[in-house]
């Protein structure tokens, strides 16, 4: 396994130590305090442990080099990955908002089990949230990311927990579980969406890098006797992009010639664009003006 998929693989262990110990703590003292706030966000972080299975098995598969079967390589399992996430996060935010609806103010709230809870998930999911952004932003990686966010979005849904036994504290009403439950509910919703919307554009093949084009037609101009950069495309897979474009060359020129000097931009292409994997270029003769 490369250096890149190793250092993904063990931050995606640490997270899914944390995560086992957090889902047990919140759903455990959720039971006790009779929190269904406290136990939806518990489930939340259950949802986490699996997502990181899903994320172990996609770094694995995206890390298997190019095949007969495969020729750009398994990038896409990483998208995949993610995407399952995205829809994993939503279905738990469905589940968590019927569940406070079914149950609106019938439960005995122990506010103190609800501020111990939501402490702890605060300032794991802090620490993990952090963590895994800077991880998956070094070595490029959608699926850390994701989770990244994700975990955001957990601290916002602790947040809600914690303000739920606080307004339970002060009026006696346990229905702020319950609120404190929907607004939990639909911070996981917007989260889980937002995780799906770029992993579908990847899918899609949706051209989102601007930047990439404009530093190859940079490094095009860089070269004599290359001429009309067009047809450029992107196409990202994962982690890494594959470029594509056509580019004319005088027309007196032999194919040898204008083959040399193809080569030579798209090595440059792939050593001043680290995320660039793969360049093609479509050799055709310069157009007459």
């Amino acid at each position: 396994m490369e250096k890149r998929e190793k250092v993904a693989f063990h931050s995606t262990k640490v997270a899914l130590l944390w995560n086992i110990i957090l889902a047990l703590t919140k759903v455990l003292l959720g039971i006790f305090a009779q929190s269904i706030a406290l136990i939806g966000d518990g489930i939340d972080t259950s949802v986490d442990v699996v997502k990181n299975l899903i994320a172990l098995r996609g770094i694995k598969i995206a890390a298997i080099p190019p095949d007969k079967e495969h020729p750009y390589g398994h990038g896409r399992a990483e998208t995949i990955s993610s995407s399952i996430i995205g829809v994993s996060v939503i279905f738990a935010g469905i589940l968590v908002a019927m569940e406070a609806i079914n149950r609106f103010g019938e439960t005995n709230t122990i506010d103190t089990l609800m501020f111990i809870g939501a402490g702890i998930s605060i300032i794991g999911k802090i620490f993990l949230s952090s963590y895994m952004y800077i991880v998956g932003k070094r070595i490029l990686s959608n699926l850390l990311i994701a989770n990244a966010k994700d975990y955001f979005g957990d601290i916002i849904s602790s947040l809600a927990v914690l303000v739920g036994a606080f307004l339970i504290h002060i009026t006696g009403k346990v229905y702020f579980d319950s609120i404190a439950s929907l607004a939990v509910a639909s911070i996981i919703i917007y989260i889980g969406a937002g995780i799906l919307k770029p992993e579908l554009n990847e899918i899609m093949e949706k051209q989102d890098n601007p930047e990439i084009i404009k530093k190859v037609k940079e490094t095009v101009s860089g070269f004599q006797f290359v001429y009309n950069p067009h047809k450029i495309r992107v196409r990202k897979l994962g982690t890494y992009y594959i470029v594509d474009m056509h580019l004319e060359f005088p027309k007196d020129m032999s194919v040898k010639e204008a083959h040399k000097i193809a080569t030579s931009i798209e090595d440059k292409i792939k050593k001043e664009i680290n995320s660039v994997e793969e360049v093609i270029v479509h050799i055709e003769p310069r157009s007459s003006r």
